[in-house]
């Protein structure tokens, strides 16, 4: 099969030793490859879902074990403008499973991939992720998360007509956006607004 996703590498540095993130983004035209038949969702169709963006991020870094623990934090904001439906979300992206769980980790593990494919059925939308890998200095002892780098992607729904937004290398400016609101849908965790050196 054929990938038609582009391919992007960020630098990284953590805990002394350079790292690299890879992502893969594009357009979904294939939900089944992407697993969306599995969800379960009362509403799908693949037509639905085709057009809209799909991405998977890994993690390469010379580290192994404890020392290679880090997680995703994924902050989404998105605006549906449909009539009588209208609103602005800001979201940490948690799976579900783990929504009561009280962690704001997308994925987390031994040099973890990331991977979202969102889509939506409202036919006026702009959205919005900005996706950190994240380390925690004492590995897994402490709730305590420092990002290292990230990026930025999206999409925006026009009458009903999707158009993916460019990846663009994430700042540590934007990490500092997202901070307070971190610090506050999980108050047991300390978010730290440090420079990107690892």
């Amino acid at each position: 099969m054929s990938d038609q996703l582009t391919s992007i590498s960020i630098p990284f540095l953590l805990r002394g030793a350079d790292g690299a993130i890879h992502v893969r983004y594009g357009v979904n035209d294939d939900p089944r490859r992407w697993g969306y038949e599995v969800l379960g969702l009362d509403w799908y169709e693949e037509e639905l879902i085709r057009g809209f963006p799909v991405m998977e991020a890994s993690v390469e870094h010379p580290a192994e074990g404890y020392g290679a623990d880090m997680g995703w934090i994924q902050v989404a904001e998105y605006e549906v403008r449909d009539p009588g439906a209208e609103e602005r979300v800001t979201v940490f992206d948690v799976p579900p499973q783990l929504g009561d769980t009280e962690t704001p980790y997308l994925a987390f593990g031994v040099r973890p991939t990331a991977f979202d494919a969102p889509s939506i059925t409202s036919r006026e939308v702009t959205w919005r992720a900005s996706t950190f890998l994240t380390y925690t200095p004492d590995a897994v002892l402490s709730r305590v998360v420092r990002a290292v780098a990230g990026f930025s992607w999206g999409y925006d729904v026009v009458a009903g007509e999707v158009t993916i937004v460019p990846l663009s290398v994430a700042t540590r400016e934007d990490w500092t956006v997202v901070v307070p609101g971190l610090q506050e849908r999980f108050p047991n965790w300390t978010t730290l607004d440090e420079p990107w050196i690892g």
